[in-house]
């Protein structure tokens, strides 16, 4: 049998336990959220870049044009 004190330890620990798996949750999917902003960071990057080049919204293009320019110098041996 658990006495008062017990009880109310095991209260506690109880409580102090799913704050720390709350806590753990969060500070998961803020991880998440950080991994993902600096995913879409890259990308608009990347975007504005294509754009920079005179690509417009072609990245296909873009993509196009540095592949032939490295298959270019490859072929030169540079």
């Amino acid at each position: 049998m658990y006495s008062s004190t017990q009880q109310v330890d095991d209260l506690w620990d109880d409580y102090f336990a799913k704050s720390d798996a709350i806590r753990e949750r969060y500070a998961s999917e803020v991880k998440d959220l950080q991994m993902y902003e600096e995913s879409e960071r890259e990308h608009y990057e990347y975007l504005w870049k294509v754009k920079e080049a005179g690509f417009g919204d072609d990245d296909e293009a873009y993509e196009a044009y540095w592949k032939r320019a490295l298959d270019y110098y490859e072929q030169q041996g540079l």
